[in-house]
């Protein structure tokens, strides 16, 4: 079910594989594992999480992930978005718990729930600090303070294997802020990509372009241009048998 070809040794580690079958993979510049492309893509998506976290509104109310309301009239609603105020929670976990209510039923959250925007953030801030052997930012700051401290450490990052799982862990934050941020998309299926040394397949959520004709996962970065679109409608056909 994955046909990605495998990845030279000399390529840059965050490109997406060639689209078309014998295209040449995007090479690493000299003394760097990323393209420069891939460092300037990385700088702007962490101007997009800034722009975006500052334009979130709790109060918006209920539009949750797929920007829609759900079904009206069943229980009461809080007057602000669940979804976005765990984004700006700091205390927010990517863990499901699982807990016995007082009502005796087994209650489960969301296995899959939103991520929270600082503490992804400050955790790849401390990842690089202790891979580089300086010292991470201070408690308490900001989520624009983070997003400059990781920007200024782009040269070495994108010079370490680490830029994967921070990279990954920046498109994951900005395909969860766009639809609470006003970007409406449509969801057609969890991506059944296959990570590199990956255990699992990604199965992020996947949405229709809005622009373009390439189907992007916002989490592993794989894509899918049209002429390959038939051929991701039976991959998740499949995942969702």
């Amino acid at each position: 079910m994955h046909d990605t070809p495998e990845r030279p040794s000399n390529a840059c580690i965050t490109c997406p594989p060639p689209r078309e079958e014998g295209k040449p993979w995007r090479l690493a510049d000299d003394s760097y594992v990323t393209c420069s492309g891939c460092y300037d893509k990385i700088r702007e998506t962490l101007k997009d999480i800034t722009k975006r976290y500052t334009a979130l509104n709790p109060a918006l109310g209920g539009t949750g992930e797929s920007g829609s309301r759900g079904a009206p009239g069943f229980g009461s609603r809080p007057p602000a978005s669940d979804h976005i105020i765990t984004m700006t929670d700091r205390r927010s976990s990517s863990v499901a718990r699982v807990w016995v209510g007082a009502d005796g039923r087994v209650h489960q959250e969301p296995e899959r729930p939103p991520l929270s925007v600082w503490s992804v953030l400050d955790g790849a801030a401390w990842a690089i600090a202790e891979e580089r052997g300086i010292d991470g930012p201070p408690p308490d700051v900001t989520v624009q303070t983070l997003t400059r401290w990781i920007d200024n450490q782009l040269d070495w990052l994108t010079r370490n294997p680490l830029v994967i799982d921070v990279a990954r862990d920046l498109r994951a934050l900005v395909a969860q802020l766009r639809p609470a941020t006003g970007e409406t998309r449509a969801f057609i299926g969890l991506c059944p990509n296959l990570p590199e040394n990956a255990e699992q397949e990604c199965q992020a959520r996947l949405y229709a372009p809005t622009k373009g004709d390439t189907i992007r996962c916002g989490a592993c970065g794989r894509e899918w241009a049209r002429p390959t679109w038939e051929r991701l409608g039976q991959m998740l056909q499949a995942g969702a048998a």
